[in-house]
């Protein structure tokens, strides 16, 4: 068994029970949906997306495994650098399978789901369903590699006083450009440009690029974590 599988195997294995919840949550909402949408009649119950649900589980990937993976793969003998370039994998990984999953559930709510319900689908909402299939899945993988790569560098900083700096600036930013108009417009193009933008290759471009600085600030703080 090589190294490859190895990684993917304690990863899953770390995970596993928030997979499961995360699934069962699905599972209820799904049912519950069904059962109003029966109830109501077609097309008159509205709700998000069951598979964009799924997309919940990336938030404890980048936030689980830089917590407790760290130290476990230390322990057993892995080098930073091992640690490291395991984890960038994962998340490549991750991104990937989710980019695609949610390609295919959003056919599958064209086909199926809405002649029973209206959804709210995050490749509609953001517009991304207008690249075609290459660009949906170009487009969900930056995005959701700049979430995995936020998230790593939050918790990869979590005994280090740059990253609580770091926790304390990004929490006061938050009702700071909500609650003043100028700054919630500026936030709000900078989203749309981020996350919305009609350049594929504009919007590709910023979010992988946001996600390597991102990523890059982790090994900095992976560099200096100790043991304990």
């Amino acid at each position: 068994m090589d190294k490859t599988t190895v990684l993917l195997k304690a990863t899953f294995l770390q995970l596993r029970l928030y997979l499961w919840i995360i699934v069962g949550v699905l599972a209820v909402s799904v049912i519950t949906d069904l059962i109003i949408s029966l109830a109501m009649g077609n097309g008159e119950n509205s709700s998000v997306s069951a598979g964009n649900l799924l997309d919940v589980f990336l938030i404890f990937v980048g936030s689980v495994l830089p917590v407790s993976f760290f130290k476990r793969l230390i322990y057993l003998g892995a080098t930073r650098k091992e640690y490291y370039v395991g984890v960038l994998f994962v998340y490549a990984v991750s991104a990937a399978v989710f980019a695609i999953f949610n390609i295919a559930w959003l056919q599958l709510e064209k086909d199926v789901i809405r002649s029973y319900e209206h959804t709210f689908n995050i490749l509609e909402i953001f517009h991304w369903d207008q690249f075609g299939f290459g660009g949906m899945f170009g487009y969900q993988f930056g995005a959701y590699l700049l979430l995995l790569a936020l998230l790593n560098l939050l918790f990869s900083g979590l005994r280090h006083a740059a990253g609580w700096t770091i926790w304390a600036v990004l929490i006061a930013a938050i009702p700071v450009f909500t609650s003043i108009a100028a700054l919630r417009s500026k936030l709000t193009d900078g989203l749309q440009t981020l996350l919305s933008n009609d350049s594929l290759l504009q919007g590709f471009g910023l979010t992988f690029g946001a996600a390597c600085l991102l990523f890059a600030g982790g090994w900095w703080f992976t560099t200096r974590r100790s043991f304990a």
